[in-house]
């Protein structure tokens, strides 16, 4: 019975140390990092889903202001080959969800108009990316960047 009395206090413990990263603004010394996971087979369609990421996810990412990182990154070495992640680092959980400029501008200039075979091949490379994607998994974490190199 003690040893369960100590596991509740610890764990409530902890649940006040991360209380912070809950709140809507995160303190100045920890960032949000959102982890989106997916599974894609290895084969054709995981080079299709790539290239998907490639042309319409990643540039747009790397021209947001508010996104301090970015990464896409595959399984290596492990138990599943199929698994992929979507990794995005911000200031706080406001720029999460902040409107983009260049974003907007980006996309305008760059996606193919409707009815074009440019978009026809677009639409197809979203189809099957987002296949894979609609199943995937979102965790928000806190990043204490005191924990972090810099």
């Amino acid at each position: 019975m003690k040893k369960f009395h100590v596991a509740m206090m610890a764990a409530a413990a902890g649940c006040l140390w991360v209380s912070p990263a809950l709140a809507q603004d995160s303190p100045p010394n920890f960032h949000v990092v959102t982890v989106s996971t997916f599974r894609v087979p290895l084969g054709p369609d995981r080079g299709k889903v790539l290239e998907y990421l490639r042309n319409w996810m990643v540039p747009p990412a790397k021209i947001n202001p508010k996104v301090l990182s970015y990464r896409v990154v595959q399984h290596w070495y492990g138990s599943n080959a199929g698994d992929m992640a979507i990794i995005a680092e911000y200031a706080d959980l406001a720029d999460l969800s902040a409107e983009c400029a260049p974003c907007t501008a980006w996309f305008e200039e760059h996606f193919p108009k409707e009815g074009t075979p440019e978009r026809e091949a677009v639409d197809e490379l979203a189809s099957l990316f987002f296949k894979y994607y609609g199943s995937h998994q979102d965790q928000i974490y806190s990043a204490d960047m005191s924990l972090a190199k810099p």
